[in-house]
Protein backbone atom coordinates (compact mmCIF):
# COMPACT_ATOMS: atom_id res chain seq x y z
CA UNK A 1 0.00 0.00 0.00
CA UNK A 2 1.48 3.34 -1.17
CA UNK A 3 2.09 5.88 1.36
CA UNK A 4 2.79 9.34 0.79
CA UNK A 5 6.83 10.10 1.41
CA UNK A 6 8.21 12.00 3.61
CA UNK A 7 5.53 11.51 6.15
CA UNK A 8 3.76 14.78 7.51
CA UNK A 9 4.43 16.23 11.07
CA UNK A 10 2.73 15.03 14.07
CA UNK A 11 1.19 18.58 14.26
CA UNK A 12 -0.35 18.14 10.24
CA UNK A 13 -1.31 15.10 10.85
CA UNK A 14 -3.62 15.96 14.24
CA UNK A 15 -4.72 19.11 12.55
CA UNK A 16 -6.03 17.58 9.27
CA UNK A 17 -9.58 16.88 8.16
CA UNK A 18 -10.74 14.15 6.09
CA UNK A 19 -13.94 14.64 4.96
CA UNK A 20 -16.04 11.63 5.29
CA UNK A 21 -14.75 10.68 8.54
CA UNK A 22 -16.73 12.08 11.60
CA UNK A 23 -20.45 13.72 11.63
CA UNK A 24 -18.89 16.79 13.04
CA UNK A 25 -18.21 18.37 8.80
CA UNK A 26 -15.13 18.95 7.30
CA UNK A 27 -15.12 22.79 7.59
CA UNK A 28 -16.39 23.29 11.37
CA UNK A 29 -13.30 22.77 14.22
CA UNK A 30 -12.93 19.75 15.62
CA UNK A 31 -15.21 19.28 18.67
CA UNK A 32 -13.98 17.94 22.01
CA UNK A 33 -14.99 14.53 23.01
CA UNK A 34 -16.38 15.52 26.03
CA UNK A 35 -18.85 17.68 24.49
CA UNK A 36 -19.75 14.88 21.47
CA UNK A 37 -22.96 13.62 22.83
CA UNK A 38 -22.52 11.03 20.32
CA UNK A 39 -19.27 9.58 21.42
CA UNK A 40 -20.09 9.51 25.26
CA UNK A 41 -23.27 7.55 23.89
CA UNK A 42 -20.86 4.79 22.16
CA UNK A 43 -18.10 5.39 25.06
CA UNK A 44 -20.62 4.93 27.81
CA UNK A 45 -22.42 1.30 25.97
CA UNK A 46 -19.14 -0.02 24.79
CA UNK A 47 -17.82 0.30 28.53
CA UNK A 48 -21.02 -1.48 30.39
CA UNK A 49 -21.18 -3.91 27.71
CA UNK A 50 -17.31 -5.36 28.01
CA UNK A 51 -17.97 -4.58 31.65
CA UNK A 52 -20.72 -7.03 32.07
CA UNK A 53 -18.83 -9.60 29.56
CA UNK A 54 -15.93 -9.86 31.45
CA UNK A 55 -18.34 -10.88 34.08
CA UNK A 56 -20.38 -13.09 32.41
CA UNK A 57 -17.02 -14.82 31.06
CA UNK A 58 -15.64 -15.07 34.98
CA UNK A 59 -18.95 -16.30 36.35
CA UNK A 60 -20.05 -18.72 33.92
CA UNK A 61 -16.93 -21.23 34.21
CA UNK A 62 -17.76 -20.83 38.09
CA UNK A 63 -21.57 -21.86 37.74
CA UNK A 64 -20.23 -25.15 35.98
CA UNK A 65 -18.54 -25.54 39.32
CA UNK A 66 -20.91 -24.95 41.55
CA UNK A 67 -23.91 -26.22 40.57
CA UNK A 68 -22.67 -29.53 38.10
CA UNK A 69 -19.23 -30.00 40.08
CA UNK A 70 -17.45 -29.46 36.44
CA UNK A 71 -14.23 -31.04 36.14
CA UNK A 72 -10.52 -29.15 34.71
CA UNK A 73 -11.77 -30.85 31.19
CA UNK A 74 -15.73 -29.56 31.17
CA UNK A 75 -14.43 -26.02 32.16
CA UNK A 76 -11.78 -26.45 29.27
CA UNK A 77 -14.74 -26.93 27.05
CA UNK A 78 -16.27 -24.21 28.30
CA UNK A 79 -13.15 -21.78 27.74
CA UNK A 80 -12.53 -23.37 24.04
CA UNK A 81 -16.27 -22.87 22.90
CA UNK A 82 -16.04 -19.38 24.14
CA UNK A 83 -12.26 -18.35 22.27
CA UNK A 84 -13.43 -20.70 18.90
CA UNK A 85 -15.41 -18.13 17.40
CA UNK A 86 -12.31 -15.89 17.18
CA UNK A 87 -10.88 -18.60 15.14
CA UNK A 88 -14.08 -20.01 13.27
CA UNK A 89 -16.55 -17.04 12.13
CA UNK A 90 -14.52 -13.92 12.00
CA UNK A 91 -13.35 -13.90 9.02
CA UNK A 92 -16.85 -14.34 7.92
CA UNK A 93 -17.97 -11.43 10.06
CA UNK A 94 -16.02 -8.74 8.59
CA UNK A 95 -17.05 -9.55 5.49
CA UNK A 96 -20.29 -9.18 6.10
CA UNK A 97 -19.18 -6.09 8.88
CA UNK A 98 -18.21 -4.24 5.45
CA UNK A 99 -21.40 -5.00 3.65
CA UNK A 100 -23.75 -3.49 6.55
CA UNK A 101 -24.04 -0.73 8.64
CA UNK A 102 -21.30 -1.00 11.79
CA UNK A 103 -23.63 0.27 14.27
CA UNK A 104 -26.79 -1.71 13.30
CA UNK A 105 -23.78 -4.94 13.84
CA UNK A 106 -23.47 -3.64 17.47
CA UNK A 107 -26.65 -4.03 18.30
CA UNK A 108 -27.19 -7.68 16.88
CA UNK A 109 -24.64 -8.33 19.14
CA UNK A 110 -26.05 -6.89 21.99
CA UNK A 111 -29.38 -8.40 21.11
CA UNK A 112 -27.51 -12.25 21.34
CA UNK A 113 -26.06 -11.19 24.76
CA UNK A 114 -29.45 -9.97 25.81
CA UNK A 115 -31.39 -13.38 24.39
CA UNK A 116 -28.28 -15.58 25.83
CA UNK A 117 -27.98 -14.12 29.70
CA UNK A 118 -32.18 -14.19 29.14
CA UNK A 119 -32.11 -17.45 28.86
CA UNK A 120 -29.66 -18.25 31.71
CA UNK A 121 -32.36 -16.43 33.99
CA UNK A 122 -35.45 -17.79 32.80
CA UNK A 123 -33.87 -21.31 33.25
CA UNK A 124 -32.48 -20.26 36.93
CA UNK A 125 -36.28 -19.45 37.62
CA UNK A 126 -37.95 -22.61 36.65
CA UNK A 127 -34.60 -24.60 37.72
CA UNK A 128 -34.08 -26.33 34.80
CA UNK A 129 -30.17 -24.76 33.72
CA UNK A 130 -28.11 -28.11 32.79
CA UNK A 131 -24.62 -27.93 32.26
CA UNK A 132 -24.85 -27.55 28.18
CA UNK A 133 -26.84 -24.56 28.45
CA UNK A 134 -23.88 -22.88 29.75
CA UNK A 135 -22.10 -24.18 26.67
CA UNK A 136 -24.40 -23.00 24.27
CA UNK A 137 -24.49 -19.64 26.32
CA UNK A 138 -20.19 -19.81 25.83
CA UNK A 139 -20.86 -20.40 22.04
CA UNK A 140 -23.26 -17.03 21.77
CA UNK A 141 -21.50 -14.76 23.83
CA UNK A 142 -18.22 -15.99 21.95
CA UNK A 143 -20.17 -14.97 18.46
CA UNK A 144 -21.32 -11.53 19.83
CA UNK A 145 -18.24 -10.75 20.78
CA UNK A 146 -16.41 -11.53 17.66
CA UNK A 147 -19.45 -9.10 16.51
CA UNK A 148 -19.01 -6.27 18.60
CA UNK A 149 -15.03 -6.48 18.60
CA UNK A 150 -15.03 -5.66 15.09
CA UNK A 151 -17.78 -3.61 14.17
CA UNK A 152 -16.89 -1.41 17.36
CA UNK A 153 -13.36 -0.89 15.44
CA UNK A 154 -15.35 -0.13 12.20
CA UNK A 155 -17.60 1.72 13.52
CA UNK A 156 -15.30 4.68 15.39
CA UNK A 157 -14.12 6.21 12.31
CA UNK A 158 -17.46 7.19 10.70
CA UNK A 159 -18.29 8.65 14.63
CA UNK A 160 -16.20 10.87 15.35
CA UNK A 161 -13.35 12.97 12.59
CA UNK A 162 -9.42 11.65 11.77
CA UNK A 163 -7.46 14.27 14.22
CA UNK A 164 -10.33 12.59 17.32
CA UNK A 165 -8.82 9.62 16.61
CA UNK A 166 -6.20 9.41 18.72
CA UNK A 167 -8.66 10.92 21.94
CA UNK A 168 -11.76 8.47 21.01
CA UNK A 169 -9.23 5.24 20.83
CA UNK A 170 -7.55 6.70 24.31
CA UNK A 171 -10.97 6.40 26.08
CA UNK A 172 -11.92 3.44 25.08
CA UNK A 173 -8.26 1.63 25.37
CA UNK A 174 -9.32 2.76 29.09
CA UNK A 175 -12.14 0.85 29.28
CA UNK A 176 -10.62 -1.71 27.92
CA UNK A 177 -7.96 -2.75 30.44
CA UNK A 178 -10.04 -1.48 33.38
CA UNK A 179 -13.15 -3.78 32.56
CA UNK A 180 -10.84 -6.84 31.75
CA UNK A 181 -9.10 -6.31 35.18
CA UNK A 182 -12.27 -5.32 36.84
CA UNK A 183 -14.97 -7.01 35.58
CA UNK A 184 -14.08 -10.48 36.84
CA UNK A 185 -12.63 -8.53 40.46
CA UNK A 186 -16.14 -7.76 40.42
CA UNK A 187 -17.62 -11.01 39.49
CA UNK A 188 -15.59 -12.80 41.91
CA UNK A 189 -17.50 -10.30 44.81
CA UNK A 190 -20.95 -10.67 43.45
CA UNK A 191 -20.69 -14.02 43.24
CA UNK A 192 -19.44 -14.44 46.68
CA UNK A 193 -22.65 -12.60 48.03
CA UNK A 194 -25.21 -14.53 45.71
CA UNK A 195 -25.35 -17.49 43.65
CA UNK A 196 -23.48 -17.56 40.58
CA UNK A 197 -26.42 -18.25 38.12
CA UNK A 198 -27.96 -15.41 39.49
CA UNK A 199 -25.00 -13.18 38.95
CA UNK A 200 -24.56 -14.64 35.52
CA UNK A 201 -28.56 -13.79 35.36
CA UNK A 202 -27.96 -10.20 36.57
CA UNK A 203 -25.44 -9.45 33.71
CA UNK A 204 -28.20 -9.06 30.91
CA UNK A 205 -28.37 -5.51 32.48
CA UNK A 206 -25.08 -4.14 30.94
CA UNK A 207 -25.68 -5.28 26.98
CA UNK A 208 -29.67 -3.93 27.65
CA UNK A 209 -27.96 -0.32 28.96
CA UNK A 210 -25.76 -0.81 25.62
CA UNK A 211 -28.22 -1.25 23.38
CA UNK A 212 -30.09 1.62 24.84
CA UNK A 213 -27.30 4.00 24.32
CA UNK A 214 -26.59 2.58 20.50
CA UNK A 215 -30.24 3.75 19.66
CA UNK A 216 -29.37 7.24 21.56
CA UNK A 217 -26.74 8.14 18.95
CA UNK A 218 -28.01 10.73 16.70
CA UNK A 219 -25.40 10.24 14.09
CA UNK A 220 -26.53 8.76 10.92
CA UNK A 221 -24.03 6.47 9.21
CA UNK A 222 -23.66 6.14 5.95
CA UNK A 223 -24.16 2.87 4.75
CA UNK A 224 -21.31 1.30 2.69
CA UNK A 225 -21.58 1.48 -1.15
CA UNK A 226 -23.12 -1.61 -2.44
CA UNK A 227 -20.31 -2.75 -5.47
CA UNK A 228 -20.72 -5.36 -8.00
CA UNK A 229 -21.86 -8.77 -5.97
CA UNK A 230 -18.21 -10.51 -4.88
CA UNK A 231 -17.78 -14.24 -3.50
CA UNK A 232 -17.07 -14.19 0.15
CA UNK A 233 -14.09 -16.53 0.64
CA UNK A 234 -12.12 -13.86 -2.17
CA UNK A 235 -13.04 -10.88 0.03
CA UNK A 236 -11.54 -12.82 2.77
CA UNK A 237 -8.29 -14.07 0.63
CA UNK A 238 -8.06 -10.32 -0.57
CA UNK A 239 -8.12 -9.24 3.07
CA UNK A 240 -5.44 -11.61 4.17
CA UNK A 241 -3.25 -10.48 1.29
CA UNK A 242 -3.39 -6.99 2.33
CA UNK A 243 -2.29 -7.68 5.68
CA UNK A 244 0.66 -9.64 4.77
CA UNK A 245 1.76 -7.41 2.01
CA UNK A 246 1.19 -4.44 4.52
CA UNK A 247 4.41 -3.77 5.67
CA UNK A 248 3.46 -2.19 9.27
CA UNK A 249 0.49 -4.68 9.81
CA UNK A 250 1.53 -7.89 9.31
CA UNK A 251 4.51 -7.10 12.11
CA UNK A 252 1.42 -5.99 14.71
CA UNK A 253 -0.30 -9.57 13.84
CA UNK A 254 2.30 -11.74 14.44
CA UNK A 255 3.54 -9.61 17.28
CA UNK A 256 -0.08 -9.77 19.14
CA UNK A 257 -0.81 -13.81 17.83
CA UNK A 258 2.37 -14.18 19.94
CA UNK A 259 1.95 -11.74 22.74
CA UNK A 260 -1.91 -13.06 23.20
CA UNK A 261 -0.64 -16.62 23.31
CA UNK A 262 1.84 -16.01 26.27
CA UNK A 263 -1.24 -13.77 27.86
CA UNK A 264 -3.43 -16.61 27.73
CA UNK A 265 -1.41 -19.08 29.59
CA UNK A 266 -0.10 -16.51 32.00
CA UNK A 267 -3.88 -15.61 32.60
CA UNK A 268 -4.48 -19.64 33.36
CA UNK A 269 -2.09 -20.49 35.79
CA UNK A 270 -2.28 -16.49 37.82
CA UNK A 271 -4.87 -17.99 40.13
CA UNK A 272 -3.48 -20.89 40.97
CA UNK A 273 -0.20 -18.35 41.65
CA UNK A 274 -1.53 -15.94 43.52
CA UNK A 275 -3.70 -18.39 45.89
CA UNK A 276 -1.34 -21.52 46.04
CA UNK A 277 2.03 -20.69 45.67
CA UNK A 278 2.01 -17.23 47.12
CA UNK A 279 -0.85 -18.14 49.94
CA UNK A 280 -2.86 -14.87 49.08
CA UNK A 281 -6.91 -14.75 49.61
CA UNK A 282 -9.11 -14.17 46.48
CA UNK A 283 -10.00 -10.40 47.82
CA UNK A 284 -5.99 -9.94 47.56
CA UNK A 285 -6.34 -11.65 43.86
CA UNK A 286 -9.11 -8.78 43.30
CA UNK A 287 -6.96 -5.94 44.31
CA UNK A 288 -3.82 -7.47 41.90
CA UNK A 289 -6.06 -7.26 38.87
CA UNK A 290 -7.51 -3.73 39.95
CA UNK A 291 -4.20 -2.23 39.77
CA UNK A 292 -3.98 -3.41 36.16
CA UNK A 293 -7.10 -1.12 35.70
CA UNK A 294 -6.04 1.98 37.73
CA UNK A 295 -2.59 1.63 35.21
CA UNK A 296 -4.41 1.01 32.75
CA UNK A 297 -6.63 4.20 33.37
CA UNK A 298 -3.16 5.91 33.76
CA UNK A 299 -2.08 5.02 30.41
CA UNK A 300 -4.67 6.27 28.77
CA UNK A 301 -4.38 9.69 29.79
CA UNK A 302 -0.41 9.57 28.39
CA UNK A 303 -1.16 8.18 25.15
CA UNK A 304 -1.73 10.87 22.96
CA UNK A 305 0.46 13.45 24.72
CA UNK A 306 3.53 10.88 24.64
CA UNK A 307 2.42 10.19 21.02
CA UNK A 308 3.41 13.78 20.31
CA UNK A 309 6.11 13.92 21.88
CA UNK A 310 7.90 11.08 20.69
CA UNK A 311 5.94 9.89 17.67
CA UNK A 312 3.72 7.18 17.12
CA UNK A 313 6.47 4.42 16.45
CA UNK A 314 8.97 5.03 19.78
CA UNK A 315 5.60 5.08 21.64
CA UNK A 316 4.40 1.89 20.56
CA UNK A 317 7.35 0.24 21.07
CA UNK A 318 8.33 1.99 24.42
CA UNK A 319 4.80 0.74 25.51
CA UNK A 320 4.75 -2.80 24.57
CA UNK A 321 8.57 -3.05 25.64
CA UNK A 322 8.01 -1.74 28.69
CA UNK A 323 5.14 -3.71 29.70
CA UNK A 324 7.27 -6.92 28.74
CA UNK A 325 9.66 -6.32 30.54
CA UNK A 326 6.90 -5.79 33.56
CA UNK A 327 5.94 -9.32 33.05
CA UNK A 328 9.63 -10.78 34.73
CA UNK A 329 8.72 -9.00 38.05
CA UNK A 330 5.74 -12.28 38.38
CA UNK A 331 7.85 -15.46 38.57
CA UNK A 332 10.41 -13.57 40.71
CA UNK A 333 7.44 -12.32 43.35
CA UNK A 334 7.95 -14.27 47.15
CA UNK A 335 8.55 -13.35 50.61
CA UNK A 336 6.02 -12.51 53.20
CA UNK A 337 2.55 -11.37 51.89
CA UNK A 338 3.27 -7.46 52.39
CA UNK A 339 6.17 -7.94 50.15
CA UNK A 340 4.77 -10.13 47.82
CA UNK A 341 1.64 -7.96 47.22
CA UNK A 342 3.78 -4.78 46.86
CA UNK A 343 5.66 -6.29 43.86
CA UNK A 344 2.56 -7.64 42.43
CA UNK A 345 0.49 -4.48 42.96
CA UNK A 346 3.34 -2.89 41.13
CA UNK A 347 3.75 -5.38 38.53
CA UNK A 348 0.21 -5.20 37.37
CA UNK A 349 -0.04 -0.96 37.28
CA UNK A 350 3.12 -0.50 35.19
CA UNK A 351 2.46 -3.17 32.57
CA UNK A 352 -1.58 -1.80 32.56
CA UNK A 353 -0.41 1.92 32.13
CA UNK A 354 2.60 1.06 29.31
CA UNK A 355 0.23 -1.36 27.68
CA UNK A 356 -2.58 0.73 27.39
CA UNK A 357 -0.39 3.35 25.87
CA UNK A 358 0.79 1.02 23.24
CA UNK A 359 -2.45 -0.36 22.36
CA UNK A 360 -4.09 3.16 21.87
CA UNK A 361 -1.40 4.33 18.85
CA UNK A 362 -1.80 0.65 17.60
CA UNK A 363 -5.44 1.11 17.45
CA UNK A 364 -5.26 4.69 16.04
CA UNK A 365 -2.39 3.52 13.28
CA UNK A 366 -4.98 0.89 12.58
CA UNK A 367 -7.48 2.89 11.39
CA UNK A 368 -5.61 5.47 9.71
CA UNK A 369 -3.73 2.76 7.46
CA UNK A 370 -6.73 0.67 6.95
CA UNK A 371 -9.05 1.52 3.80
CA UNK A 372 -12.59 2.73 5.29
CA UNK A 373 -14.13 0.40 2.47
CA UNK A 374 -12.34 -2.60 4.39
CA UNK A 375 -11.73 -1.99 7.63
CA UNK A 376 -14.09 -4.73 8.70
CA UNK A 377 -12.49 -7.37 6.75
CA UNK A 378 -9.00 -6.44 7.75
CA UNK A 379 -9.88 -5.70 11.52
CA UNK A 380 -11.56 -9.49 11.21
CA UNK A 381 -8.52 -10.91 9.54
CA UNK A 382 -6.16 -9.69 12.32
CA UNK A 383 -8.16 -11.10 15.13
CA UNK A 384 -8.83 -14.41 13.75
CA UNK A 385 -4.54 -14.57 14.77
CA UNK A 386 -4.61 -12.21 17.68
CA UNK A 387 -7.23 -13.50 19.08
CA UNK A 388 -7.59 -17.31 17.70
CA UNK A 389 -3.91 -17.66 19.67
CA UNK A 390 -5.92 -17.22 23.12
CA UNK A 391 -7.72 -20.82 23.84
CA UNK A 392 -4.28 -22.27 22.18
CA UNK A 393 -2.88 -20.25 25.45
CA UNK A 394 -5.11 -21.61 27.79
CA UNK A 395 -4.07 -25.09 26.96
CA UNK A 396 -0.34 -24.40 26.73
CA UNK A 397 -0.27 -22.47 30.67
CA UNK A 398 -2.13 -25.57 31.69
CA UNK A 399 -0.36 -28.19 30.43
CA UNK A 400 3.19 -25.98 31.22
CA UNK A 401 1.50 -25.64 34.44
CA UNK A 402 1.72 -29.27 34.96
CA UNK A 403 4.41 -30.35 33.85
CA UNK A 404 6.87 -28.09 34.98
CA UNK A 405 5.30 -26.30 38.02
CA UNK A 406 3.63 -22.97 38.40
CA UNK A 407 6.51 -20.24 38.79
CA UNK A 408 8.26 -21.79 35.87
CA UNK A 409 5.50 -21.43 33.91
CA UNK A 410 5.70 -17.68 34.32
CA UNK A 411 9.34 -17.42 33.24
CA UNK A 412 8.25 -19.16 30.09
CA UNK A 413 5.64 -16.81 29.70
CA UNK A 414 7.33 -13.66 30.59
CA UNK A 415 10.00 -14.66 27.81
CA UNK A 416 7.45 -15.31 25.54
CA UNK A 417 6.26 -11.12 25.93
CA UNK A 418 9.72 -10.22 25.67
CA UNK A 419 9.87 -11.70 22.76
CA UNK A 420 6.77 -9.87 21.64
CA UNK A 421 8.14 -6.56 22.22
CA UNK A 422 11.46 -7.21 20.92
CA UNK A 423 9.96 -8.10 17.44
CA UNK A 424 8.09 -4.77 17.56
CA UNK A 425 11.46 -2.76 18.37
CA UNK A 426 13.07 -4.16 15.70
CA UNK A 427 10.27 -3.78 13.11
CA UNK A 428 9.52 -0.59 10.54
CA UNK A 429 6.84 0.53 12.84
CA UNK A 430 9.80 1.66 15.64
CA UNK A 431 10.80 3.59 13.74
CA UNK A 432 7.27 5.91 12.53
CA UNK A 433 7.76 9.16 13.69
CA UNK A 434 4.37 10.32 12.81
CA UNK A 435 0.94 8.65 12.05
CA UNK A 436 0.61 8.26 8.31
CA UNK A 437 -2.04 10.07 6.22
CA UNK A 438 -5.30 7.69 5.01
CA UNK A 439 -4.57 5.75 1.69
CA UNK A 440 -5.16 7.33 -1.54
CA UNK A 441 -8.21 4.87 -2.09
CA UNK A 442 -9.84 6.54 1.36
Amino acid sequence: MARPSPLPKATDVLTSRDPGAGAQGAAAAPTSLWRHRDFLLYWFGQTVSRGGTQVAELVLPLAAIYLFEASAGQLGVINAIAFAPYLLVTLLAGVWIDRSTKRGILAVAELGRIVALGAVAALTLVDGLELYHLYLVAAVMGVCAVLFDVSGTAYLPSLIERDQLLDGNSRLQGSIVVTQAGGPALGGVLVSLASAPAVLAASVISPIASLAALFGIRHKERPPERPERRDTFAEIGESLRFIARDRYLRFLVVRSGVNNLFFMARTTILPLFVLDVLGMSSALLGLVLAAGAVGALTGATLAKRMALRLGPGRVIAFGYGGASLAQIILPLTMGPTPLALAMLLTMFFVSGTLMTIGNTNVATFQQMVIPRRKIGRVVAGMRTVTWGAMPLGALLGGWLGSVIGIRETLFVTATGFCLSALWIALSPIAKLRTMPEPPEED
